[in-house]
């Protein structure tokens, strides 16, 4: 049952950051070009779909980095299963604390409004969310670290 653990978080983890990697460098670069009126409904319909998929995606990602942190108590790798838990937590919070607000925010942004004032929401959105991304990629490495830690143990005894 470990090592599916493992690979649970560890694929969890990985596909975790690369999404929001991507909608980092990708997408939202390219939704601040449109017009603003199309740049706020697009960023609604994509916020209002995120925020329905997005809760069950990254509480499986903890609960799968979590169940692995505990998984490998006292084994090689531990300390940066643990490390990847904690910027896996870390990031959850940053997202419950600042980003959801935001989405919220962002959701009820009148389609007519000022660009001033959904610059101010949408800009702070993106320093969290850089915040996030550097995070989940830092739980992504501990994990890969882990693994490769853990195999070398394993060849070497």
């Amino acid at each position: 049952m470990g090592k599916r653990i493992q690979l649970a978080a560890l694929s969890l983890s990985g596909l975790l950051a690369g999404n929001e990697l991507g909608t980092l460098i990708g997408l939202h670069p390219a939704l601040r070009a449109l017009p603003l009126r199309t740049e706020i409904e697009s960023e609604q319909a994509l916020t209002g779909h995120l925020m329905k998929v997005m809760p069950l995606y990254t509480s499986a990602t903890m609960l799968a980095v979590g169940a692995a942190a505990v998984d490998r108590a006292g084994k090689p790798g531990f300390r940066a299963t643990l490390a990847a838990a904690g910027a896996t937590a870390t990031m959850l919070a940053i997202t419950g604390v600042g980003n959801i607000p935001l989405n919220r925010r962002t959701m009820s942004y009148p389609g007519d409004g000022d660009a001033q004032g959904w610059a101010m929401i949408r800009r702070r959105w993106e320093r969290l969310h850089i915040a996030r991304v550097l995070l989940d990629l830092t739980a992504f490495a501990c994990l890969a670290a882990a693994a490769l830690d853990a195999d070398r143990q394993r060849e070497s005894g």
